[in-house]
C-alpha cells in the first residue's frame, strides 16, 4: 500500500516543469512591453514605399501609401510627398500592366494637384506625368499647358515633349499651332536626321491638309532623303502618295502607296489610310473588285482605325458595284450606326450621305427600289431635316415601287398575298404623296412653280392609293395657300369630287359652287357641272330640280364646254337618266337618241340603247294606264283618242322590241364585263319578249321566253316569264300547254338555289312562287 501511494505522487511531478517554463514566458514577454524597440519613422515607411516602386512593385507601393494616408498623423510637408508618390505608383502600375484607364488617370491628376497644393516643389517630370493624363483623357488645351511647363523645366528633354506637343496639337480641327511649332521644332540645330525628317514629314501633311500639295511634295522629298528606317520613310510615301492623289497624279500616287504600305506594314496606323486609299483610286477607276479588297484589309486589321468607318463605306458602293446588295445594305446599316452613336465620327457625316445618295440612285436604276428606300431611310437618319431634293427622290422611289409590286400582283399565288400586296401598294402610294407634299412644303420660297406641280403630283398620289382623307387635305391646302395659281380651279373641282366620292354632297355642293362663282371664265368651273348635278340628284328627289337646271347648264349655250368634250357626253347621258328616272321617258329617249347620234362609237352604247328602248316600253305602258284612266264607252270622241292612244302605244312597244334586239345583238359580238351591261343584257332578253307579248303576238313571246329561261334558268327572273308563258297560252286557248308550262316552272323552282332570292335582285321570295304555283294547279283555272 505505501509504495502504491508513493507511485501516485510521482506521476504527477512532470507537470513542475512546465509550470516553471510558462512563468519565464511571461516573465520575458512583460520585459519586451515594458522596454520595446523603437518602430519606423514616418520618413523611413515613406521610403519604404518609394523601395516598392523602385523594385517594380507599383501595387505595393499605392497600398503602402493608402495604409499612410489613413492611418498616421502626417505633417502638411509628408502628405504632399505621400500623394505625389501615389500619383507616381499609379502610373507606373498602367505601364506595368500594359494597360490605359481613364479612371487612373483622373486620380493621378488629382493626387498631383493635392501634392502641389500642399508645397511640393513642381518639377518638369510631375508636369509631365500631367500632361500625359490630360492627353488620354482628350483634354488637350491642359494636356498642352502641362507639356510647356515641362519643357521649361527640364531643357534636357525640350525636343522630346516639344514632339509630343506637336503630335498633340496635330490631332485639333485647327493646324496653325502646330505649324508653328513645327517651324521652331525645326529652327533646333542638335536635330538628327531622323529627327529632322520626321518634323518635315509632319509638316508636309499640315500643309496637305491645307491645299498647298506642290509645296507639301517638295518638303516630302528632303525627309526621304533624311530619313533611313523604312518605317518612317513608309510614312513619309504615304504622305507623297497621298500628295500625289490630291494632285491628280493617280499612276504616282497608287506607286508611292504601296512602297509605303510594304514599308509599313500592317502593324502602323497609316497602313490603315493607305490601304484605304489605295481602295478609293482603285474604285474611281472602276476597279471594285481590288477597291473592295483594299478596305477589306482596312476592316481585318485596323478595326479600330479612324479610316474604318470610311473603309466600310467604300466596301458598300463596290458591293453595290458588284450587285452584292444585302451585304452592301448591311454595311450601310453599320455605318450609319456608328456615326450616330459616336461624337468623333461626325466628321464622316456629309461623306457618307454623299455615298448613300449615289448608292441609292444606283439600286433605284437596277430596280431595286426596296433597297432604294432602305438607303434614304439611312439618309435621313443622319440629315434629319434635309434639303428639297431629297423628298424628290424618295417620292420618286415610293412611287415606282409601288408600280413594281402592281405589275407583279398578277403573279400573285392566291387571293390572300394580291390582298397583301394591294395593301402595299396603297401604303407605298400614300408614302410618295407625303414626301411630295413634303418636297412642295421645301419648294415654296425657291421655286413656286415646282411647290404647285409637287403638290398637284402628291394629290395624285394620294387618289391612286384611294387615300380619300389625304387627298382631300392635300387640295385644302393648295387652295388656301395658292388662290390665284392657273391650277386652283382644277384643285377645288377635284376637291369637290373627293367629299363627293366621301359622301360628303353638301360639301361637295358647296366646293363646285365656290369654283363656278370665283373662277366662271376657266374650263374646271364648267366641268364642275356634272358633278355638281350628280350630287344634288345622290341627295335625292327634293334637289332633282337643280340637277337638272345645272346639266342644261352644261349643254345649253355654253362657250366653254363644246359636244367634242367629255362634259358635254356626261351630262347629256346624266340628263337622259334623270329624266328616265322621274319617268319622263319622251325627254329621256330624245337625249339618248342625241348620244347615240352624236357618239356612236361611245362605250356605253349597249346601256344607251337599252335605256331608249326601255323608256319606249315604259311610255308605252303610261300610255296604257291613261287609256284606261279615261275609258268611256258612251264617249265617241274619246274612243277615237282611246285608238289614237293604242297605236302610238304599239309603235313604241315596236320601237322598244327592235332597240332591245340591239342591245342583244352588241352584247353577243362584245360580250359584257361589268355587272350593269351583264343585268341590262339579261333583262333585254325578258322586255323583249315583254314587247310581244303586249301587242298580242303571244306565239312568239313564247318563243322569247323559252329562250330566256334557257338562258338563265337559274335566276328567278325565269319565274316571272314562266308566268308569261302560262298566260300567254291561256290567250291562245292552249289550256294543255298552260299547264305543261306551270309544271315545267315548278321543276324550275325546285332546282333553283334558295341563294337566287337572297341577293336582292328579285323581291319575291321563293316561298311566295311556290305557293303560286301550286294555287295555279289546284284553282281550276287549266
Amino acid at each position: 500500500m505505501a509504495s502504491s501511494g508513493a507511485s501516485g505522487k510521482l506521476a504527477h511531478l512532470w507537470q513542475v516543469p512546465l509550470l516553471l517554463l510558462s512563468l519565464g514566458l511571461f516573465g520575458y514577454a512583460t520585459y519586451l512591453f515594458i522596454d520595446p524597440k523603437p518602430g519606423l519613422s514616418i520618413e523611413q515607411k515613406i521610403d519604404l514605399a518609394r523601395s516598392y516602386l523602385r523594385y517594380s512593385r507599383p501595387d505595393a507601393a499605392i497600398e503602402q501609401c493608402n495604409n499612410l494616408l489613413a492611418g498616421e498623423q502626417l505633417l502638411r510637408e509628408n502628405e504632399g510627398k505621400i500623394h505625389l508618390l501615389l500619383a507616381e505608383a499609379l502610373e507606373a502600375g498602367q505601364k506595368e500592366n500594359h494597360v490605359d484607364i481613364a479612371a487612373n488617370h483622373r486620380r493621378i491628376i488629382e493626387q498631383t494637384e493635392v501634392a502641389l497644393a500642399q508645397g511640393v516643389k513642381p518639377e518638369a517630370d510631375i508636369y509631365r506625368r500631367l500632361g500625359e493624363s490630360y492627353e488620354a483623357l482628350k483634354l488637350p488645351g491642359k494636356a498642352l499647358e502641362s507639356f510647356r511647363h515641362a519643357m521649361a523645366m527640364d531643357t534636357n528633354r525640350a525636343l522630346h515633349l516639344q514632339r509630343r506637343v506637336i503630335d498633340l496639337q496635330l490631332t485639333q480641327d485647327d493646324t496653325g499651332p502646330a505649324l508653328a511649332t513645327l517651324e521652331e521644332y525645326l529652327k533646333d540645330q542638335k536635330l538628327t536626321n531622323g529627327e529632322r525628317g520626321w518634323a518635315l514629314g509632319e509638316k508636309a501633311q499640315v500643309l496637305a491638309e491645307r491645299g498647298s500639295f506642290i509645296e507639301s511634295r517638295a518638303l516630302l522629298g528632303e525627309a526621304l532623303r533624311l530619313n533611313s528606317d523604312p518605317v518612317s520613310q513608309g510614312e513619309v510615301n504615304y504622305r507623297l502618295g497621298y500628295a500625289a492623289w490630291k494632285l491628280g497624279g493617280l499612276a504616282e500616287a497608287e506607286r508611292c502607296l504601296r512602297v509605303a504600305r510594304d514599308q509599313l506594314r500592317t502593324q502602323h496606323p497609316l497602313d490603315a489610310d493607305a490601304a484605304y486609299l489605295l481602295g478609293k483610286i482603285r474604285r474611281d477607276a472602276n476597279d471594285a473588285k481590288e477597291a473592295m479588297s483594299f478596305f477589306q484589309s482596312v476592316l481585318v486589321s485596323h478595326p479600330g482605325a479612324r479610316v474604318a468607318p470610311l473603309a466600310r463605306l467604300g466596301r458598300a458602293t463596290c458591293r453595290v458595284t458588284l450587285g452584292e446588295d444585302e451585304a452592301a445594305l448591311t454595311d450601310l446599316h453599320d455605318v450609319v450606326g456608328e456615326i450616330g452613336e459616336k461624337p468623333s465620327r461626325q466628321k464622316w457625316k456629309r461623306e457618307t450621305i454623299d455615298a448613300l445618295r449615289q448608292v441609292s440612285g444606283t439600286l433605284a436604276s437596277r430596280g431595286n427600289y426596296q433597297g432604294a428606300m432602305e438607303t434614304l431611310a439611312y439618309e435621313q437618319t443622319l440629315e434629319p431635316k434635309p434639303g428639297p431634293e431629297f423628298y424628290g427622290r424618295l417620292a420618286a422611289v415610293y412611287e415606282k415601287r409601288a408600280d413594281q409590286i402592281e405589275r407583279s400582283s398578277e403573279t400573285a399565288a392566291d387571293a390572300a398575298q394580291k390582298i397583301r400586296r394591294g395593301q402595299q401598294i396603297r401604303d407605298l402610294r400614300t408614302k410618295a404623296g407625303d414626301a411630295y407634299i413634303a418636297y412642295s412644303r421645301a419648294l415654296t420660297v425657291e421655286d413656286d412653280k415646282g411647290h404647285g406641280e409637287a403638290l398637284w403630283k402628291g394629290v395624285d398620289l394620294y387618289d391612286r392609293a384611294g387615300n380619300m382623307q389625304a387627298a382631300i387635305s392635300a387640295l385644302e391646302l393648295f387652295v388656301a395657300e395658292r388662290p390665284q395659281d392657273g391650277k386652283a380651279p382644277d384643285a377645288l373641282l377635284r376637291l369637290g369630287r373627293s367629299h363627293q366620292a366621301s359622301g360628303q354632297f353638301d360639301k361637295a355642293i358647296s366646293i363646285f359652287q365656290r369654283n363656278q362663282f370665283r373662277y366662271p371664265q376657266s374650263l374646271a368651273a364648267s366641268q364642275s357641272g356634272v358633278p355638281l348635278a350628280q350630287a344634288y340628284i345622290a341627295k335625292g328627289p327634293q334637289s332633282y330640280g337643280k340637277a337638272e337646271a345645272t346639266l342644261k347648264a352644261v349643254v345649253e349655250d355654253n362657250p366653254l364646254i363644246t359636244p367634242d368634250a367629255m362634259e358635254f357626253r356626261q351630262a347629256l347621258f346624266e340628263l337622259a337618266q334623270l329624266y328616265y328616272r322621274t319617268n319622263r321617258y319622251e325627254e329621256a329617249v330624245s337625249r339618248l337618241e342625241e348620244l347615240t347620234q352624236r357618239y356612236p362609237k361611245d362605250d356605253r352604247m349597249g346601256q344607251l340603247v337599252f335605256l331608249m328602248a326601255d323608256s319606249y316600253r315604259k311610255s308605252a305602258a303610261l300610255l296604257t294606264e291613261a287609256r284606261l284612266a279615261s275609258s268611256n264607252p258612251k264617249d265617241t270622241g274619246n274612243a277615237a283618242d282611246q285608238a289614237e292612244a293604242a297605236a302610238a302605244k304599239n309603235d313604241r312597244l315596236t320601237k322598244a322590241m327592235k332597240l332591245y334586239d340591239q342591245v342583244i345583238d352588241m352584247y353577243r359580238q362584245s360580250p359584257p364585263t361589268e355587272e350593269l351591261d351583264k343585268l341590262y343584257h339579261k333583262l333585254s332578253h325578258f322586255y323583249r319578249a315583254d314587247c310581244h307579248y303586249d301587242l298580242g303576238d303571244f306565239q312568239e313571246a313564247i318563243k322569247l321566253y323559252d329562250a330566256a329561261t334557257l338562258r338563265y334558268q337559274d335566276d328567278p327572273s325565269a319565274l316571272a316569264a314562266y308566268v308569261q308563258i302560262v298566260n300567254s297560252y291561256c290567250a291562245l286557248g292552249k289550256t294543255s300547254e298552260a299547264k305543261a308550262a306551270n309544271e315545267r316552272a315548278k321543276w324550275l323552282l325546285r332546282r333553283m338555289p334558295r341563294e337566287a332570292f337572297q341577293d336582292g335582285k328579285f323581291s319575291m321570295p321563293k316561298e311566295y312562287w311556290d305557293e303560286w304555283l301550286k294555287w295555279t294547279s289546284t284553282a281550276g283555272m287549266f
